[in-house]
């Protein structure tokens, strides 16, 4: 795995904030030595998802500038190109041009639809559960 080049999407850092379990994913990231692409979209999507109303009995604003500020130190930054609508959901579309700009080769997804849509692309992508099992 030390030759991919991987991309995760706003909804698997999410899952481990709000488990618990964003010291795992360190550890992956870490242990593996992984490269892990982002951008200011990614970064965006994430800190205001976390800020959204639901999550707020869970995380105080401090924590969110956390997991951003962790989240940088653990990616690498790419500035993306202008994105092209691609996909059935166009909010998704710019981790097409993530993938491709950042020259990723997996793209680590929950989202049904964008493991599909991507995978027609020429777009490698895994769920949680097979990035969790490396």
């Amino acid at each position: 795995m030390h030759n991919e080049v991987f991309i995760l999407d706003s909804n698997i850092w999410i899952s481990y904030v709000i488990t618990k379990r964003l010291p795992r994913l360190v550890s992956i990231i870490l242990d593996h030595h992984l490269s892990v692409l982002t951008n200011e979209h990614l970064v965006t999507e994430i800190s205001e998802v976390l800020a959204r109303t639901k999550f707020k009995k869970y995380l105080k604003r401090s924590d969110i500038e956390e997991v951003v500020a962790l989240h940088l130190k653990l990616c690498r930054f790419v500035s993306s190109e202008e994105t092209i609508p691609l996909l059935t959901d166009p909010k998704d579309d710019f981790l097409i041009s993530l993938y491709k700009t950042g020259e990723a080769t997996i793209l680590v997804t929950g989202d049904k639809e964008l493991l599909r849509e991507a995978t027609g692309l020429n777009c490698r992508v895994m769920t949680l559960k097979d990035f969790e099992a490396i």
